[in-house]
Parts: structure tokens; sequence; C-alpha cells
């Protein structure tokens, strides 16, 4: 398709047995969907259980995404490795999305947020916090969640990802977390958020999480996207068109005049969804440190640079890799560093979906059949 635009999605519904030996079932195909069924669909493919459905609709970008999205059929679990993570293909059963969302510090008043909260409401809970309002909210899916912020304002926003995390992890390793508990115990939470969107493609997630849009909205749906020209690239590359959506610390960083301070602390470039950095032309360059570091560290550096040292807020954001136990471990070491620094902080802690299971076939094996 040489004008690279997707005029059409096929959504193929895929059965796959053991590997080595491969067997692939389409669903929807003779009489399998009627025509009653093609009628009443909402979008053009084989309904699914209107869920799931939904969720691939929410995290589908005509133009960024595949020309063909694959379901599989449960048990079977389907896996494309991308740098830092495995992602499981959509499921034609209703996913386990639930992640965890946590608030805590300065302008944070305590209590709970309802469960199903997705994360596209974080950028826009964070806007008071900050002291501004956000442009054209009408582009954005996510709205702030009500009576979490105060008239508190902060001067140091630390925004905290943990990469393959969610609510099942949690539920696996319950004396894993400890710090994520003492977060959601002082401050304001729920452990069953949901993600909002499939597939749970951590560069996605980031972007949504950084944004406050579903990938739908902002088009970073996950780690590889298309270009202008349809050519596939890595997301938050230099061959890759950036967010179609701005994210918060980058509208944040305009609207002060390039005064508010954004950095990302992240093993890997597609980690950039959680701050930007491309989207406003002309903007100063925000401080980025990739690489396998000690986050916590990486932090302590930032606020001796001056983050946090005067009234205009600034932003870090830290996306964390690794088991739950470490991921805890880190963000103890981060919250540990920045409350020292004795300054008005406002944490957020939020997970990108819990990881793929060992893989049943991998997405290569899929693709060679």
């Amino acid at each position: 398709m040489t004008s690279g635009r997707r005029l059409a999605v096929l959504l193929v519904a895929l059965a796959v047995v053991a590997a080595p030996a491969v067997v692939l079932r389409a669903l929807c195909v003779g009489e399998s969907c009627d025509e009653a069924n093609a009628a009443t669909a909402r979008v053009p493919f084989c309904p699914l259980q209107a869920d799931v459905r939904d969720l691939i609709v929410a995290g589908f970008r005509d133009g960024r995404s595949p020309d063909v999205s694959a379901v599989t059929e449960p048990p079977s679990t389907v896996v494309t490795l991308v740098p830092g993570a495995g992602v499981a293909w959509p499921s034609a059963a209703v996913p386990d999305l639930r992640v965890p969302i946590v608030f805590a510090g300065t302008g944070v008043r305590p209590g709970t947020i309802p469960e199903g909260t997705r994360l596209d409401r974080i950028a826009p809970t964070l806007e008071p916090l900050a002291g501004f309002h956000r442009p054209h909210p009408d582009v954005r899916s996510g709205d702030a969640i009500p009576g979490v912020a105060t008239s508190e304002r902060t001067r140091l926003i630390v925004l905290i990802a943990w990469k393959g995390v969610g609510s099942a992890a949690l539920d696996a390793e319950p004396d894993a977390w400890a710090t994520l508990r003492a977060l959601h115990a002082s401050g304001a939470g729920t452990l069953a958020g949901s993600a909002g969107s499939l597939p749970l493609d951590p560069a996605a997630v980031l972007t949504t999480i950084g944004t406050g849009a579903l990938p739908a909205d902002h088009g970073i749906v996950g780690a590889t996207i298309r270009d202008d020209r349809g050519r596939v690239v890595r997301a938050w590359s230099a061959a890759a068109p950036p967010s179609i959506v701005s994210t918060f610390a980058e509208d944040l960083d305009e609207a002060t005049g390039q005064a508010a301070r954004v950095a990302l602390v992240a093993r890997r470039a597609a980690d950039r969804g959680l701050v930007g950095g491309d989207w406003y032309l002309g903007a100063d360059r925000d401080d980025r440190i990739f690489g396998p570091a000690a986050p916590a560290r990486s932090v302590a550096g930032l606020l001796a640079d001056g983050y946090g040292a005067d009234a205009t807020p600034d932003v870090i954001g830290i996306a964390l890799e690794g088991s739950v136990g470490r991921q805890d471990a880190e963000t103890a070491a981060i919250v540990a560093r920045v409350r020292a620094s004795g300054l008005p902080a406002t944490f957020v802690v939020a997970g990108t979906g819990s990881r793929a299971p060992a893989a049943t076939v991998a997405a290569a094996t899929v693709a060679a059949q």
C-alpha cells in the first residue's frame, strides 16, 4: 500500500497449539460469521466479545498500526518480543488489564481511587498540582480523577512507571511490594486500575500515562509503528513520527516558557512516551538518562543539578524494569532520595500491565507459518 494509509484492519482470530507443530484456525470462515453478526458489528471485523473489541479499537490508530491484528483463542498465547519485554497478542477472552495507580506526597488528598480508573487519567490529575490547565483537552480521552488533588502546589513531580507489572503480578507476590503498599496507604490510589487498551505494549502504555490519551489518540501503538510513508519504524527513534498528542511534561514546559525542567530516567529510548520531548518545535532539550545505572543515583544527580529548586514545577519520569521486588526496591530508593532533599514533591507510581507469560508460540513462528 504505497499511500501509507491503512484503509482497513483485518482482525484474525487464531487457535495456536503446541510448538513446533503450529496449527492456525482462522475464525469467521465460511458460515461462522453470519450476515446478522456482520450487520451489527460496530467495527469492520468479525465480532469478538464487546469488551475485547473495544480494547483493541482503543489501541489502534489508522496509519500507525499494523495492517493485520491478530487475536488468539485461549488457552494459547503468542508473544511478540520487544526490547525489554514480551507482549502477548490479545486474547478472545477478556484480558486482565488491572494495574496499580498510586498518588502520594504534596498536594495529594489521601483516599481511594475507583477500581477500573484508566491510566489516561493520571496526566489530567496532575494539572492542578502543577498549577496550569493544558490546552485542547478534547484531543485526549482522559480526565482528572475527582478528589485526588488539593489546592497545594508541588515543585517536583516524580512519575514512576513499573514496566511489565500489573495487579496480577502484585497478587502473585504479595510480600514483594512494601514500598508501593506504604505509598498507597498514605496517599490516593487503587490496585485495580486499567491500562485501557490492547495490546499491553510498554511503549504504548507509557505514552498513555505521559499524554493522558489512549493509543487511538496519541498514535504510539507499540514499540514499532508506521511512519507517514507507511514504513515500519521503532517508536521514539529518530526515524519515527512523534506522538500525535503532547505529553503533560511537554505542555508544562511550554506553558512555563521552558522554565520547567523535564527529565527521563530509563533503560530504553522507547520509554520516552512518559515525558515526550519533541512535540513543540523549538523547545529546549530535556535531560535524558538512558542505561542500566541505578535510577535513584540518577535522580540524586538531577536533584543536585537543581530540579525542584524553584517555584516552577519540574518533572522527572522514571521507567523501571525487572521483577516486582526489584522495582519496588528501586522505588523505595528514589522516594528516599527525594524526601531527603526536603522538596515539596508529588509521587505517582503506575504499572503498565502484567508481562506476557512464557510464550506458547513466538510471534515469528506464527508469521513463518
